[in-house]
């Protein structure tokens, strides 16, 4: 499986790569679980589970459920709550920046068509840490450049962006979203 992930993404068996993973599950659980091994190291070893479809597959096999439709029908069944909490709870300095995030989405909104949810599910996302009053600038960050992705972080989502400015510092439009871990992007 490791040789399949040398070649291009064309050029890959994607059904065979997904067989070896459907058969070596159990082995792959137990040294994850057992010896947790830096993400490095699972990269190396398990270059599938760095793919998005494999990704969602490990969390069917381990759950049982579809991850995207889970995420997603959860997120569009509690986004009009949140918003409708965060428009509530103002106060502080919590509150002024909340303000600039609901005052982005609500521009979002204007500017989009009115059934599209991205702009709605964005300012919910958004939201959560500052309603929570956690600092999630170190988790969700934002650049202009795919290169400048690559950043220190134990962990971060950073979503590579088209504009000069974000506003409120929230990425409504994004150009690629990438995952860090351990210093390295992962996806």
């Amino acid at each position: 499986m490791v040789d399949q992930f040398k070649k291009t993404v064309i050029d890959r068996d994607m059904i065979m790569i997904h067989q070896h993973m459907q058969r070596t599950f159990a082995l792959r659980r137990e040294e994850i679980v057992n010896s947790a091994p830096p993400i490095a190291e699972l990269k190396d070893r398990w270059p599938a589970l760095f793919c998005e479809g494999q990704l969602y597959s490990e969390f069917h096999r381990i759950n049982n459920q579809n991850l995207p439709y889970s995420f997603f029908a959860a997120l569009d069944k509690y986004t009009p709550q949140l918003l409708k909490l965060y428009r509530k709870r103002k106060t502080g300095s919590f509150g002024k920046k909340m303000e600039e995030v609901l005052m982005a989405y609500e521009e979002q909104f204007k500017q989009q068509d009115k059934n599209d949810i991205t702009a709605a599910r964005t300012a919910a996302l958004a939201g959560l840490p500052l309603y929570l009053k956690e600092d999630s600038s170190e988790v969700f960050k934002t650049c202009k450049d795919e290169l400048e992705a690559i950043q220190d972080g134990a962990v971060a989502l950073v979503a590579v962006v088209n504009e000069e400015e974000v506003p409120a510092g929230v990425p409504f439009e994004t150009h690629q979203v990438s995952i860090v871990l351990e210093d390295q992007v992962v996806m």
